[in-house]
C-alpha cells in the first residue's frame, strides 16, 4: 500500500502549483513580449564643419522616434519600438557610400538622409536598389529628381524654384540691379546658383560677377573687389556654415552689400549665432512656411532645447517630419517590408510638423511652398510665401 504524504508535504505542493499557475498580484497572466526593434536610419555630417547642421537633424528624427515609441505601435499585430541607426557621413560621397552599405547589412527599412545632395546622389541608387527609402531633410539639388530614383524622396523643393522666385524677388521688389552670383563649387551650390542668375539676367539684372569660392578663399579681398565693382548683392550658392562668415566679411568690408541664399536652410536660430550682428540685411528663400506659423512649432522648438539644448537650424523640422513620415509609411503598410515602405511613401499624405508630407511621382513634394525672410534686428522676418505650384504669393508681407 502507497505510502500517504503528510499534510505538510501537500500543503507545500499546492503552494507551488499556486505560484506557477496563477501571476502575483499587480502582474498580467498574458505578459507583453519585448518589442521588435525597427532601425531607421540617419545618414549625415556628425563631424567637421557641417556637424551642427548634421546633429540637428540627426536629433530630430530621434526627437520624433522616441514620440511614435510612446504610441506603442504595433506592425502585423506585433509590437515594435523604432531606433535611429546613426552613421556620420562627415558630408563626404566615399564615406556616404560605405555609411549606405552598413545601414543595409544592418536592416534599416528606411533612412532619414543625407544632409546635402553631393551624398544623396552618391548614394541614391544604392538604396533604390535595395529597395529602401531615402528621406532627405536637406539634399535639394533639381538634378536628384531627374535621375530615376524609385526609393528617393525628399521634404523640401528643388533648386531651380528657389532661385528663380528669388531672383525675380530681388529685381522686381527689392529693385536691386548689380549682383554677384557666387557658389560653392557642390552640386546644390553649382545648381541653384545657375537658376538665380538666369532669372535675374532675365529681368534685367547686371551680373559683376559669377565666380565660385571655397573654404579657402580670402573673403574679404573678394569682397573688396565687388564694392568697388559696385556690387549691390551677393547671392551665395553654397553652406550655412560659409555663408555666416561670409556675412560677417560683407558686414565689415562690404559697404552695405546685402547677402542673398537659397535653399541653405540658414533661417533659423544657427545662422544668427554664428553671423552674429553681421546676419542683419540677408535676404534667403526657404522650403515651407515660416517655423513661426508650423502647427506645434512652439511645443517642439521648446522640447528640443529641454532635450538637446542646441540651437535649431533651419532644416531642423524637415528631419522631425522625415522620420515621421517613415513611421507613418511602415504603418500604412503594415509592414516591415522596406518595399512596400517605399509604395507606402508614394501614396501617403500625413500632416506633419512642416504641413502636409506627400510626394509626386519624382519623390519631390507634391504641393511645395517657398518663403522669403530677412534679417532684421538679429531676428528672421518673413516676407512672402510662395505656392510654387500655382506660382503666386499666398501671403505678402515686410515693407
Amino acid at each position: 500500500m502507497p505510502k500517504l504524504l503528510s499534510v505538510d508535504v501537500l500543503w507545500r505542493i499546492l503552494l507551488s502549483l499556486a505560484v506557477i499557475l496563477y501571476p502575483a498580484p499587480g502582474v498580467s497572466a498574458d505578459v507583453e513580449p519585448v518589442p521588435r526593434i525597427v532601425l531607421i536610419g540617419f545618414s549625415g555630417a556628425l563631424s567637421g564643419v557641417s556637424e551642427d547642421l548634421g546633429k540637428s537633424l540627426a536629433n530630430a528624427a530621434e526627437m520624433a522616434l522616441a514620440e511614435a515609441n510612446r504610441l506603442q505601435l504595433r506592425v502585423s499585430g506585433q509590437r515594435v519600438a523604432f531606433r535611429l541607426l546613426r552613421y556620420d557621413d562627415r558630408d563626404d560621397p566615399a564615406t556616404a557610400m560605405e555609411v549606405a552599405r552598413q545601414m543595409l547589412q544592418a536592416g534599416v527599412v528606411a533612412v532619414v538622409g543625407t544632409a546635402n545632395s553631393n551624398t544623396s546622389e552618391a548614394v541614391a541608387k544604392l538604396y533604390s536598389d535595395a529597395g529602401v527609402a531615402l528621406i532627405s531633410p536637406a539634399a535639394s539639388a533639381t538634378a536628384l529628381s531627374e535621375r530615376g530614383y524609385t526609393s528617393f524622396f525628399r521634404l523640401i523643393d528643388h533648386d531651380e524654384h528657389a532661385g528663380q522666385f528669388l531672383g525675380h524677388y530681388v529685381v522686381r521688389d527689392m529693385k536691386l540691379r548689380r549682383l554677384a552670383v557666387i557658389d560653392n563649387g557642390s552640386m546644390y551650390g553649382v545648381g541653384v546658383a545657375s537658376s538665380f542668375f538666369s532669372q535675374v539676367r532675365a529681368n534685367g539684372a547686371t551680373i559683376v560677377m559669377r565666380d565660385r569660392i571655397s573654404y579657402a578663399s580670402n573673403l574679404p579681398q573678394l569682397v573688396r573687389r565687388l564694392r568697388l565693382r559696385g556690387t549691390e548683392a551677393l547671392f551665395f550658392g553654397g553652406y550655412a556654415a560659409q555663408a555666416a562668415q561670409l556675412a560677417q566679411t560683407l558686414r565689415h568690408e562690404g559697404g552695405g552689400m546685402r547677402l542673398l541664399m537659397a535653399s541653405s536652410g540658414v533661417v533659423g536660430a544657427s545662422f544668427l549665432i554664428a553671423a552674429r550682428n553681421g546676419a542683419n540685411g540677408t535676404v534667403a528663400i526657404e522650403s515651407g512656411v515660416p517655423a513661426a506659423e508650423m502647427a506645434g512649432w512652439r511645443r517642439f522648438e521648446h522640447e528640443y532645447q529641454q532635450r538637446f539644448g542646441l540651437h535649431l537650424h533651419g532644416l531642423t523640422p524637415f528631419a522631425y517630419d522625415a522620420a515621421q513620415v517613415a513611421v507613418a509609411a511602415v504603418r500604412q503598410a503594415d509592414s516591415l517590408d522596406s518595399r512596400r515602405i517605399v509604395q507606402a511613401l508614394r501614396r501617403i499624405s500625413f500632416r506633419g510638423l512642416t504641413g502636409v508630407v506627400a510626394f509626386d511621382a519624382k519623390g519631390n513634394p507634391r504641393n511645395p511652398l517657398l518663403s522669403i525672410s530677412e534679417v532684421r534686428d538679429q531676428r528672421w522676418v518673413p516676407l512672402r510665401t510662395i505656392d510654387v505650384r500655382h506660382g503666386g504669393t499666398l501671403k505678402p508681407g515686410g515693407s
